[in-house]
């Protein structure tokens, strides 16, 4: 007989711990309830579509040297700054570098125009 008080005892003393972890856990609707923790949101949402870059506009801003979607005074100043440098007038005394710097400045010329175009219009953002 005292084993089988032995191991009654054992299941009483299992009982109790195991009633004692269900008290704080699933299945007790008297249990209070753990608070949910969720993970913090993003500041901003992420975008989905990155802005697109048009290429014909992108070669237009490398040909003036300058990031993709300057404004308009910045693409300004850097095709003085080019005409300064690259001006056909400067190569006089070398026909072929005078015609490469004519090819230059006309490339500038019309990036530059273009930029000036759609800067003003407001169809690139700046």
């Amino acid at each position: 007989m005292t084993s089988l008080s032995v191991s009654s005892r054992l299941l009483q003393v299992l009982r109790a711990r195991l009633g004692a972890r269900l008290a704080g856990g699933v299945g007790n609707p008297a249990a209070p309830r753990r608070p949910r923790v969720r993970a913090p949101r993003p500041a901003e949402p992420l975008e989905r579509d990155p802005p697109r870059r048009d290429p014909v506009l992108a070669r237009y801003y490398a040909n003036l040297e300058v990031p993709y979607g300057a404004d308009l005074k910045t693409v300004h100043e850097a095709w003085k700054r080019l005409l300064r440098k690259f001006h056909p007038d400067l190569h006089s005394a070398d026909p072929e570098r005078q015609q490469i710097g004519t090819e230059l400045v006309k490339q500038l010329n019309h990036a530059y125009e273009e930029l000036r175009k759609r800067l003003e219009a407001g169809e690139v953002e700046a």
